[in-house]
């Protein structure tokens, strides 16, 4: 069955308290978006390349409020984006508050092919004042295009060493609000990839789709967006995009959280 998650601000009776970082740390992170799920790929059509243009800067940091169900603010989060020659660096980093007042950090580093978007490296660090939880991978892709990735993962000291082997067209899943970005944005888009998730040191396919145009409120007034549906196993992830490049996020949808973006930095 589905894994179930929890926003900080509404944690589990069982693991209040000392705050249990890794469920946090699986709920909160952008690895939600393509939990464990019930199901089969069988349903999925092949996967494919979904990279068709980058649209975004050599340099870019976008801020967005989480938001709970209630409209609540939970958090922040920002995505960042560096190139260093032929490799982006990208980045997003959690700032999360729990009901106790205590606030949780949790920061993603993905190093990818700054031309095909393939995984090269992972980095991430979570913490609480209880707890810290760090994971690490290091993609390899052979002469067929086969992707697999070696992932340690250290809870307090409690690593676990696992080899992934995830196939073609495989990318990384803290990649994905890229990923999307990377679409060739034209109504009814459909196509299916497989996603790496480091932290549950599994692949799956993914469906990913356009959905047709909205006008959305963005930092600096209204913007017309392209709606991406992404589908891995039972779990829908609903994100925006303006339809004009670079094609920022403006909201994504992982029930029962969204992401807004509020301010755009383009410079260092």
């Amino acid at each position: 069955m589905r894994a179930r998650h929890s926003l900080p601000g509404s944690v589990p009776a069982s693991e209040r308290g000392p705050v249990r970082l890794l469920a946090l740390f699986l709920a909160v992170g952008l690895t939600a978006a393509l939990a464990v799920a019930c199901g089969s790929d069988s349903t999925f059509d092949d996967p494919e390349d979904p990279v068709a243009q980058i649209s975004w800067p050599d340099f870019e940091r976008l801020h967005y409020d989480i938001l709970d169900q209630t409209d609540v603010r939970r958090g922040t989060l920002i995505l960042e984006t560096v190139r260093e020659d032929e490799v982006y660096l990208l980045s997003l980093r959690f700032r999360l508050d729990t009901e106790s007042g205590e606030v949780v950090t949790d920061d993603v580093t993905v190093w990818v092919d700054a031309e095909s978007l393939q995984p090269i490296r992972y980095e991430r660090r979570a913490e609480s004042s209880e707890q810290t939880v760090t994971a690490e991978a290091e993609y390899r892709t052979n002469g067929d295009g086969e992707v697999s990735a070696y992932v340690v993962l250290d809870e307090d000291g409690e690593v676990t060493e696992e080899t992934v082997e995830a196939g073609v067209f495989a990318f990384d899943n803290d990649s994905s609000a890229w990923l999307w970005r990377s679409l060739a944005f034209e109504q009814d888009l459909e196509l299916t990839y497989r996603s790496v998730n480091v932290v549950q040191r599994r692949s799956q396919l993914v469906q990913v789709a356009v959905r047709g145009q909205d006008t959305l409120r963005g930092p600096e007034g209204d913007v017309v967006v392209w709606q991406v549906v992404a589908t891995p196993g039972v779990e829908i992830s609903r994100a925006w995009y303006e339809i004009e490049p670079p094609h920022r996020l403006i909201r994504w949808d992982q029930q029962p959280r969204r992401f807004i973006l509020t301010r755009i930095e383009t410079e260092p």
